[in-house]
């Protein structure tokens, strides 16, 4: 009888790894509806370059919560990037842009962090810094694109 028990525990437990594997895979890739309602922010690389996962991880915020990301690319850790995400639907997606590095323009623009992230998002219009907006949405639309 204790064998059942421990089998069913085991079995409920690889169950909801799975559930939590595929929600977290489907919810973080970009999809084309991300353009709609489109935001940016400004995330944090928090490691170094992971092998085993095949990126780096980052943190941002949506709707006054704390996101995690997890996305290849060519970070630096600790500088921080613009993030992409849906405004209204982040099962939408979202992605940091490894091509816009804005860790020396936040002071400068005088965006201060608080408790290590940053509160405020942006239209693409809106954005304070000192990009291209048609290269930051050449950018997006080219990681969508490479998730197809």
């Amino acid at each position: 009888m204790k064998n059942n028990h421990k089998s069913i525990a085991i079995g409920l437990l690889i169950i909801g790894m799975l559930i939590y594997a595929v929600r977290i895979q489907y919810i973080k890739k970009p999809k084309i509806g991300i353009l709609k309602n489109i935001k940016y922010t400004v995330g944090k690389v928090t490691s170094k370059y992971d092998y085993y996962r095949h990126g780096y991880d980052y943190i941002f915020v949506f709707n006054d919560s704390r996101k995690d990301g997890q996305q290849d690319g060519n970070f630096i850790q600790g500088h921080k990037y613009l993030v992409a995400y849906d405004s209204t639907n982040i099962k939408n997606g979202f992605m940091i842009l490894d091509k816009f590095d804005v860790t020396d323009s936040l002071e400068k623009h005088c965006i201060f962090d608080e408790y290590g992230l940053y509160w405020e998002g942006w239209s693409l219009q809106k954005i304070p810094f000192q990009y291209d907006k048609s290269d930051i949405e050449f950018e997006v639309r080219e990681i969508i694109n490479s998730y197809k």
